[in-house]
C-alpha cells in the first residue's frame, strides 16, 4: 500500500471514530469506558496520521509540488488545544465539565477533522495522484520509511 492509500485508509478509520464520538456526545449519560476507548483510539489514529502527513509534506515540496502546507499544518496545530481540553475534562471527574468539553471541543474536533480530511482529499490526494505514477508513489512511500 502506498502512502496516499495509507492516508486515505486513515481517513476512513478516523471517520469511524468521529461517528462514534458524535453518538457519545448525543447521549444523555456518558458511558465513560466507551468514551475513553473511542477517544484514545481517535487520538492515536489522528496522531499517527498527522505524523505521516508531516513527513510527506517536505517530500512533496522537494518535488516542487505546490500544496498549501501551512494551511494543512495550521489545521493540525489548531486541534491540539481541543484535544487537551477533552483530556482535562475527562481527568477532572466532573460530568458537567466533560459534557461541556464534549459539546464544545468535541464538536469542534469533529467539524475540523472532517473539513481537514476533505481538503486533503480534494487537494493533497488529487494532486499527488494526478502527478505521480504508482511507481513514483511507491518511491515517495519508501522515502517516508514505508
Amino acid at each position: 500500500m502506498d502512502l496516499i492509500e495509507e492516508l486515505k485508509q486513515d481517513h476512513a478509520d478516523i471517520e469511524r471514530e468521529l461517528i462514534e464520538l458524535e453518538e457519545i456526545i448525543q447521549c444523555e449519560e456518558i458511558n465513560y469506558s466507551n468514551l475513553l476507548h473511542i477517544y484514545k483510539r481517535l487520538i492515536k489514529l489522528w496522531d499517527s496520521h498527522e505524523e505521516k502527513e508531516e513527513n510527506i509534506f517536505p517530500l512533496l515540496e522537494k518535488e516542487e509540488i505546490k500544496i498549501p502546507v501551512e494551511t494543512m499544518m495550521f489545521a493540525h496545530r489548531t486541534l491540539r488545544p481541543h484535544k487537551e481540553a477533552i483530556k482535562n475534562a475527562i481527568n477532572s471527574g466532573s460530568e458537567f465539565e466533560l459534557k461541556r468539553a464534549l459539546n464544545e471541543d468535541g464538536l469542534e474536533i469533529i467539524k475540523n477533522l472532517r473539513e481537514h480530511m476533505n481538503k486533503e482529499d480534494e487537494i493533497l490526494f488529487r494532486i499527488t495522484l494526478d502527478l505521480f505514477s504508482p511507481d513514483e508513489l511507491k518511491e515517495l512511500s519508501e522515502k517516508n520509511g514505508k
